[in-house]
């Protein structure tokens, strides 16, 4: 065990990145098949309430242990815009996704590394030249594909998915810089409590009393969910967000394999059309800005612990 450990500590910090980018984006879109039938009884947002709850205690052993995380003062102003930047995505996502292809809503957030390029001008002041600003376009047409608009109707779960994209592309801006200032801990706690808060009014008005099937389904929901947001947060501690990001992609075929097997869903031309022109365009945005970054000095060392 001490042998594997030092072997994955001398891997580079972006090959590690890379490696918890995949896990994460393997939970999160295991997190959104799940959400389907655990939607079939309970409101969506009663959904997410149960999820974040879910996530909370599932984090008591850790506070056990290691004791209540206690953030940063000076973060606390981020970490409650993440948290509402999480609560947006969340409430879309659960709302839409169980009427919509699992494949399509993927596709669609493909785009939240570009909202990432848009709203990383207007949060940290980064300069964004014509080609990634090209990049970007392209990727927004890939989007027209997807949502082929004349020639059939529009569904307008995807516009809410397109919505969910936009706040989770800011959330990884925000969450980039809150990364190099708190532990994985303290970020995965606060985010827990602030979705939990603010998801409470709508889980009270629209509550339905859950089944145990209902039960099985939000203990699944927590597990993916909480597991997600740890490798998600431990990939951007080790890398830049360019440079792992790209391997967010493989939830596309996972997608599609879900919505396959569990849902009889198939994977159309349009979908693979768009959905390969969003994500060449987000390549090539953070491809670029890696290319960018390596002649900025480095934000940080790999935190201790964090591997």
């Amino acid at each position: 065990m001490k042998e594997a450990r030092a072997r994955w500590d001398a891997l580079p910090g972006t090959v590690r990145g890379a490696v918890w980018m995949v896990l994460a984006g393997l939970f999160f879109t295991a997190m959104l098949g799940v959400v389907k039938p655990a939607s079939s009884n309970l409101h969506p947002l009663a959904v997410a309430f149960y999820r974040h709850a879910m996530t909370l205690l599932l984090m008591v052993p850790v506070f056990v242990r290691s004791g209540i995380p206690r953030p940063k003062r000076e973060n606390l102003g981020v970490i409650g815009l993440r948290g509402l930047l999480g609560f947006i995505a969340t409430a879309c996502w659960f709302y839409a996704v169980p009427n919509v292809p699992l494949a399509d809503s993927t596709a669609i957030n493909f785009t939240a590394p570009l909202w990432a390029t848009i709203f990383a001008t207007i949060i940290l002041g980064e300069q964004v030249r014509a080609r990634r600003w090209s990049a970007t376009a392209f990727g927004f047409l890939g989007v027209l594909v997807v949502l082929r608009p004349g020639f059939e109707e529009i569904p307008v779960y995807l516009f809410v998915v397109l919505g969910g994209a936009a706040a989770w592309g800011i959330q990884h801006v925000v969450l980039r810089r809150l990364s190099q200032r708190e532990s994985v801990p303290v970020i995965l706690a606060c985010h827990a409590v602030i979705l939990c808060t603010i998801s409470l009014g709508p889980a009270l008005y629209f509550w339905v009393t859950p089944t145990w099937a209902d039960a099985a389904w939000i203990l699944v929901l927590g597990v993916l969910g909480t597991l997600g947001h740890m490798c998600l947060a431990r990939s951007f501690a080790m890398a830049e967000a360019s440079a792992v990001l790209p391997f967010d992609y493989m939830k596309m075929p996972v997608a599609a394999l879900i919505g396959y097997f569990a849902y009889g869903e198939f994977l159309d031309a349009y979908t693979f059309l768009g959905a390969a022109m969003i994500l060449g365009a987000s390549v090539y945005i953070a491809r670029r800005e890696a290319q960018l970054a390596r002649a900025a000095p480095p934000l940080r060392s790999d935190p201790p612990g964090t591997g």
